[in-house]
Parts: structure tokens; C-alpha cells; sequence
């Protein structure tokens, strides 16, 4: 109904999660380091208007796509704003010399560009054609709206919606609300559960030793990534699955367990603290709902090299599975709590 008057904008506090990407980003404007983004080489037919349209709906239903950020008197709030929504742009670069190269090289500027939160829609995306059967979409989006999982989650949705429309089953349900993720932050930041995580934390971390790292001197946050991706042999897997089995462990645990070791070796500390992925999805409307949920809490190993492996990565793994019961509780306000924020001393080392 349209009475003359506007309707009015709702508001809404920043998460705990994006709290720490904020000040981080507004420290250092000019730097791109949280602009997170992937794409896909696609080849063979694509129905280029049917893509749009997938493209389009998931942009509509992943609500944090579409946040704008507003500052006012040192407080931060968010909203939801349509004309953010990064509806897909078609390029076509098939004229170019090398097309790969053309596309590669316009991703990477549209990447490597810093966003002001404040003014800037916060994610892109981008269908380059490069001739009939290949083409490159890219999806860009700044972390203070998505983390990883969040990533895949577009592309998976994107994907289900273009084959419902070819003929395929029928897509799932839409994503969550937005709303849905704010009222569990909420919750938990007013809950006993993260006072006994922070006292957790507390008690774990009081008196952890400098942290040992791969490189001396004091990490900085880089303004572009180094990429090298190699898959690891055969034989490797196969061995860390075996080990895994044995213990009835997960081989990812046992990876991690074995990283901390290399790490702890390499810079002859007694103990070695390194940062470790916790998702934080399961049982949380945020399984069905991009939003930046992702925290990096520490993780403290004392590994025995004397004693047998199978006993020192069952520790290990106990250790992990502490860590992940608490791993809600943010990093960000751990260093905090510690007094780590503005010193030379970091929480942890290298992350696995």
C-alpha cells in the first residue's frame, strides 16, 4: 500500500563474527584480504538466460548479499538493501586474444579491489563467454556476508535451481532467513553457555607460551594470496587413512595433528599452537543460510615423538574435539580476553 510515507528501514546489530571483520577491514580500508571468491569453469551447453535466472533467485533468497553497513557516532548496524543484490552480469570476451586470459585477469582486478562497506555492494556476480561451450562464472563476496561454507552454498543452490529448471528433480527449500542466524548470535552472546566457553578459554590459553611459527617476526595481513595446490600422492592418503582407521579417527584430524607436529619440530618449540577451522553449522539455521559463521580458535599439542603415534593422535584428537565444544566463543574476543590485541604476541601459529 502506498500512503506517501517510506516505509521505514529496519536495523540491525553487527554479529560477533562480523564485529571482528569491521574494525579489521576499517584499520586497513585499502586492503582486499576479505574479499573472498571462487569460480567455475563451465563447459559444454549452458541455457545462458536459465543460469540467469538460478543465478539471480539464489542472490534473492542468500539475504546477507544484499547488506549494507551504516555508521553512525563510532556504532555500526546493518540492513538490507535490494539494489546490493548482485544480480549476474554477462560478459562476453570471446573476441579476445586469449579469452581464459582476458576473464582470468578481470577476475582478479574485480577480487583484488577494496570495498568500503559502507557505500560498496558486497558481492559480484559474473558470467565471462568465451565462446559456446565455455564459459567462467565467477562469484565474489566479502566475508563480512559469507565465509566458505557459504560459498559453496550458493554454488550448490545455483546449480539445483538451473537443473529444476532443465528438467531436473525439483529444488529443496530457500535458504533460511537472515534473521533466523542474528537471533542464535544473539542468543549465544547472552547465554551461560559462552560465559563457560570464555572461562574455557580462559583457563586453556592463560598461560600458553609464545606462539611458534613457521617464519620469524610479526605476521602481517598480506593484501593478496600466494596459490599453490598440489593433490597429495596415492600412497600418502592411503597411509593417513589407514592411520586414521586404526585409531578410529578422522583422517583430517590426524592431518591436523600431524601439521601441529611438523609445526613444533621445525621451530623447536615444547609445544605447538596452531589455528584450526570451526564451522559452527550443525544444528544452526546457518546450514541453510550463507552468513560469515566461520572462527579460528587455537589449538594447544604437546606431542610426545618417543611415544606411539596411534596414542599421540588419539590425544590430539581428544584435544580437537575440546576445542570444537567451545569453538563458538570468537577468537577475536579471546585475544581480547588475553590481552593480545595491539601487542607483538599472536594466539596462534600457522592455520591447518
Amino acid at each position: 500500500m502506498d500512503d506517501g510515507r517510506m516505509a521505514a528501514v529496519l536495523e540491525y546489530p553487527l554479529t560477533e563474527a562480523q564485529s571482528g571483520l569491521w574494525f579489521a577491514q576499517r584499520l586497513d580500508p585499502a586492503n582486499p584480504i576479505f574479499n573472498t571468491a571462487h569460480y567455475l569453469d563451465i563447459r559444454g551447453d549452458l541455457d545462458v538466460e536459465a543460469f540467469r535466472t538460478a543465478v539471480d533467485q539464489t542472490a534473492a533468497e542468500a539475504e546477507a548479499l544484499s547488506l549494507r553497513f551504516l555508521e553512525r557516532g563510532g556504532e555500526v548496524v546493518q540492513t538490507l538493501d535490494p539494489t546490493h543484490r548482485p544480480l549476474l552480469q554477462v560478459v562476453d570476451v570471446s573476441a579476445a586474444a586469449d579469452p581464459v586470459a582476458e576473464a582470468m585477469a578481470a577476475m582478479r582486478r574485480d577480487h583484488e579491489t577494496p570495498l568500503d562497506p559502507t557505500r560498496d555492494p558486497l558481492a559480484a556476480n559474473i558470467l565471462f563467454c568465451m565462446g559456446p561451450q565455455r564459459f567462467l562464472w565467477s562469484l565474489r563476496v566479502h566475508h563480512l556476508a559469507t565465509d566458505g561454507f557459504g560459498m559453496a552454498l550458493l554454488t550448490n543452490r545455483t546449480a539445483e535451481l538451473y537443473n529444476a529448471a532443465r528438467g531436473g528433480p525439483a529444488p529443496g527449500p530457500v535458504f533460511n532467513a537472515i534473521a533466523k542466524v542474528w537471533e542464535e548470535d544473539a542468543a549465544y552472546r547472552a547465554s551461560d553457555k559462552r560465559a563457560a566457553d570464555a572461562a574455557y578459554w580462559r583457563e586453556i590459553m592463560g598461560d600458553a607460551p609464545e606462539v611458534a611459527s613457521l617464519a620469524p617476526g610479526k605476521a602481517t595481513t598480506a593484501h593478496r594470496f600466494h596459490r599453490i595446490e598440489r593433490a597429495l600422492p596415492p600412497q600418502v592418503t592411503t597411509r593417513l587413512r589407514a592411520r586414521a582407521d586404526a585409531g578410529r579417527l578422522s583422517w583430517p584430524d590426524v592431518l591436523t595433528a600431524i601439521g601441529a607436529a611438523y609445526v613444533r619440530r621445525f621451530s623447536g618449540a615444547e609445544e605447538a599452537v596452531i589455528g584450526v577451522p570451526w564451522m559452527g553449522r550443525m544444528g544452526s539455521a546457518s546450514a541453510r543460510a550463507p552468513a560469515m559463521i566461520m572462527n579460528v580458535p587455537p589449538l594447544r599439542l604437546t606431542l610426545d615423538e618417543d611415544a606411539p603415534l596411534d596414542e599421540q593422535l588419539i590425544l590430539a584428537s581428544r584435544a580437537l574435539i575440546k576445542t570444537r565444544r567451545h569453538g563458538r566463543y570468537r577468537s577475536e574476543q579471546l585475544r581480547r580476553d588475553l590481552g593480545l590485541i595491539g601487542g607483538a604476541r599472536r594466539l596462534y601459529g600457522p592455520l591447518v
